[in-house]
C-alpha cells in the first residue's frame, strides 16, 4: 500500500514533466492519554494518512501534503502541484535526488500495544507518584506507530516502520511545589512511567516551600530535560538551511571550536532504540551517524543533497527537502557520576526543567528560558534550599563554552518543549547567568 500510492505520485509527477519527483508515504495511528488530579481526564485515539510530494521543473520545486488518496484526487493535487513548481523561481542551489537503489536496512517491526495496557502505564505512574509522596499527579501519554514508504524518480524505494511510547508526569506537593519526569522508549521493555512518577514526585517532595531566587550568575546543574530542550536548539543551528538563513551562531565556525572540551554532540538515525530512528530521509539516502560537535570543535551541519552542494560537502541524510532535520540527539555521556557531579557544586543551582526558550538573536544565539518546577540551591554538594521565580538568560555559544562536566549516565528525553528525542546526561556549566522570572 506505502508504496502502490508513492509510487502513483512518482508516475504522474513524471508524466507531467518533472525532472525530479520523491513521495513519501506516512500512516500514523496513535493514541493519547491525559491526566489530571490523579484520574484520567481525556482519552483520544486517531489514525492519519498522508502522502507528502516534492517536484522540481527545471529547478523549480513545489512542495505538497496530499490527505484525500483516491486516484482522482492524487492526480489532480499531483498537476496542480506542477503548475505551482512552473511558475516559481528556479532555486539555483538545487541538485537531482540522489540515483538510487539504495540498500536499506530491514524495517524494524511495529509496535502494538493494547489500550488497556496504556490505561495501566498511566494508573502505574500516578500510583507511584503518590505513594512517593505526590498530593496531585498530572500529564500525558502518547503511543505513535507509523509505517513510512519512500519513492523517487531517481530509483530509491523502501520502507519502514515507527513507532513510540511517551509519557510525561508532573507531580504537586503543596502550593507551589512541583516537579517532572519523563519516560519514553521504541519499545515497552524500555518503558518505565512508574520511575517516571517517583522520580516527579520526589523533586516535588524536595520543592516545597520555595524562596524567591536571587539572579546572579551561578555555576549550574542542568538536569537532562533542560539539557535536552537547549541541544535541540543548538542541532536546530548546524543545520545548514539555518546557518544559510542567518539563523545560526555556527556560520564560518566548521573546524573551529563551539563549545567546551567536554561536549560531542551526534546525531544518529540508525540507532536500534532512537524514537526516530528510520532507514531512510526523504531523498532516499540511507540514514547515519553524524557527529556535529566533537570535543568542542564542530565538524559537521546537517546537509540534504541542495544543502550539500552549496557548502561543498556531501549529504549527512537528514532530508527535509528544504530544512535538513535531526533524527536522534547524542549527548555523549562524561566520567562523572551525578552523585559527583554535585560534589563538585560548592554553592550552585540544580535545574531540574525548563520551557518557553525564547532566541532575542538567532545569529548570536541569545537567549531565555524560564526555569520550571524544582530549582534548587546547593551547596558543598547538598540541596539546601528549593527556589522559585527564575530565568537563565544567557549567550547560547558562551554556555557551551561554560561546559564543565557531564556525568556517566544518560536519558532518553521527549515531550512537548523536546521536539527532536534526545539521549543526554545531567550537565554542569559554570557562570550562568539567572535573572527575575516575570511567569
Amino acid at each position: 500500500m506505502e508504496n502502490s500510492l508513492a509510487s502513483l505520485a512518482v508516475r504522474e509527477g513524471k508524466r507531467g514533466g518533472a525532472d525530479n519527483v520523491a513521495a513519501t508515504y506516512v500512516r500514523e495511528d496513535a493514541r493519547m492519554i491525559r491526566f489530571a488530579n490523579n484520574e484520567v481526564t481525556v482519552s483520544q485515539s486517531w489514525r492519519s494518512t498522508t502522502i507528502c510530494v516534492m517536484v522540481s521543473i527545471r529547478k523549480k520545486v513545489a512542495i505538497g501534503v496530499i490527505e484525500d488518496l483516491s486516484e482522482g484526487s492524487m492526480k489532480q493535487s499531483i498537476s496542480q502541484l506542477l503548475k505551482i513548481a512552473k511558475t516559481t523561481r528556479p532555486n539555483k542551489n538545487y541538485v537531482s535526488l540522489p540515483a538510487g537503489p539504495f540498500k536499506y536496512r530491514s524495517p524494524q517491526a511495529g509496535l502494538s500495544v493494547q489500550s488497556s495496557n496504556l490505561v495501566k502505564y498511566v494508573k502505574d505512574a500516578i500510583s507511584s507518584a503518590v505513594s512517593s509522596g505526590a498530593d496531585r499527579v498530572a500529564g500525558s501519554l502518547f503511543f505513535r506507530s507509523s509505517s513510512i514508504g519512500i519513492e523517487t524518480s531517481a530509483g530509491a524505494s523502501g520502507n519502514d516502520s515507527l513507532s513510540s511510547l511517551e509519557i510525561s508526569v508532573r507531580a504537586f506537593s503543596g502550593i507551589e511545589a512541583s516537579g517532572q519526569s519523563n519516560s519514553c522508549a521504541r519499545s515497552e521493555k524500555d518503558f518505565h512511567p512508574e520511575q517516571a512518577g517517583k522520580a516527579a514526585a520526589e523533586i516535588a517532595k524536595k520543592a516545597v516551600n520555595p524562596f524567591e531566587g536571587k539572579p546572579g550568575k551561578y555555576d549550574v546543574i542542568l538536569g537532562p530535560n533542560v539539557v535536552a530542550n537547549l541541544m535541540n536548539d543548538v542541532i536546530s543551528a548546524a543545520s545548514a538551511f539555518n546557518v544559510d538563513a542567518g539563523l545560526s551562531f555556527m556560520a564560518g565556525m566548521l573546524g573551529k571550536r563551539v563549545a567546551s572540551k567536554s561536549l560531542t554532540l551526534v546525531d544518529d538515525g540508525t540507532l536500534s532504540d532512537g524514537l526516530n530512528s528510520r532507514a531512510f530521509d526523504d531523498e532516499g539516502v540511507p540514514t547515519q551517524k553524524t557527529i556535529v560537535i566533537k570535543n568542542g570543535v564542530l565538524q559537521s551541519f546537517l546537509h540534504n543533497s541542495s544543502t550539500a552542494k552549496k557548502f561543498g560537502r556531501r549529504s549527512t541524510a537528514n532530508a527535509g527537502w528544504i530544512v535538513p532535520q535531526p533524527w536522534n540527539i547524542i549527548v555523549e555521556r562524561g566520567g562523572a557520576s551525578e552523585e559527583g557531579l554535585f560534589s563538585d557544586l560548592d554553592n550552585g543551582i540544580f535545574i531540574t526543567n525548563n520551557w518557553y526558550t525564547r532566541f532575542q538573536n538567532y545569529r548570536t544565539g541569545d537567549f531565555s528560558t524560564v526555569c520550571r518546577d524544582g530549582i534548587f540551591r546547593v551547596a558543598d554538594g547538598e540541596i539546601v534550599q528549593s527556589l522559585k521565580g527564575l530565568r537563565i538568560s544567557e549567550n547560547l555559544p558562551r554556555l557551551l563554552r561554560n561546559i564543565s562536566c557531564l556525568s556517566d549516565k544518560q536519558y532518553w528525553v521527549k515531550w512537548w518543549e523536546v521536539e527532536f528525542p534526545t539521549l543526554t546526561p545531567y550537565v554542569l556549566v559554570k557562570d550562568v547567568n539567572l535573572t527575575k522570572s516575570l511567569e
